[in-house]
């Protein structure tokens, strides 16, 4: 098994982007994952001027920095029904001087049954349309139906992330096996810089020797103040790094 991306994910507007970059320095393998949405992204607000700055640096340094969008609550709802808010369409045209996105992945936060259900042949086209970008799909028991449909048409390439708890940062009592033979599958749940080698471990086993998984922390990377913190950070990608050597 190889880890594809180890994605660290709630850096926001109180997270240094200069500590970013370093950050990125040390550890290449890192992904870092900005959630937003229209409550917390939306014109006027303090994220929305912090990732307008993160975009003016990457582009001034010239840094191919790994970032991958969270989209949430309202703002997921209305991609999936065909809607981009003018937000959430500048962050996603934001590009690096390789001519490549900012945010090279892009993660649906839907849930069926909590965000209004997506109407399947508008998200397949919505994900067609950004033909640069590598979406990602959250699969529980509430999105199984609909991303295993998605995966049947074929005509969309995904990665797809488990996590039965919804970003409650619960670690399941079992990994899931790869749901699919041809596409990288992530895991988040509880994952943390004391637990990650023992998880690891666990996903090892019941994957196939050469799968490429990924894996995304958040919750357990929060430090007293309830922000990202780079030393929670580092330990979980020291600890990753481990592992996989």
């Amino acid at each position: 098994m190889e880890l594809k991306y180890v994605t660290c994910s709630g850096a926001n507007e109180h997270t240094s982007i200069g500590a970013l970059f370093a950050l990125y320095e040390e550890f290449p393998f890192v992904e870092f994952g900005i959630q937003v949405s229209g409550r917390k992204c939306g014109e006027g607000s303090s994220r929305l001027d912090w990732l307008r700055s993160l975009r003016a640096q990457i582009l001034a340094k010239n840094i191919n920095l790994p970032l991958a969008l969270h989209i949430n609550q309202d703002w997921v709802e209305a991609f999936c029904q065909g809607e981009l808010s003018p937000e959430l369409q500048e962050l996603l045209s934001y590009g690096n001087k390789l001519g490549t996105p900012m945010f090279q992945r892009v993660q649906l936060n839907f849930k069926v049954g909590r965000e209004k259900t997506p109407d399947i042949e508008i998200l397949e086209k919505q994900i067609i349309s950004f033909p640069k970008v590598r979406f990602i799909l959250s699969y529980n028991s509430a999105n199984a139906e609909i991303i295993r449909e998605l995966y049947r048409r074929n005509e969309i390439v995904f990665d797809c992330l488990t996590d039965e708890s919804f970003g409650e940062g619960i670690v399941p009592q079992r990994r899931l096996p790869l749901l699919f033979p041809d596409i990288v599958q992530g895991y988040a749940g509880g994952l943390s810089s004391e637990n990650v080698i023992s998880e690891l471990k666990k996903i090892n086993k019941i994957v196939p020797k050469r799968a490429h998984v990924f894996i995304d922390a958040e919750g357990k990377l929060k430090g007293d103040d309830g922000h990202f913190s780079f030393m929670k950070a580092h330990d979980f990608l020291v600890n990753a790094m481990t592992w996989q050597k």
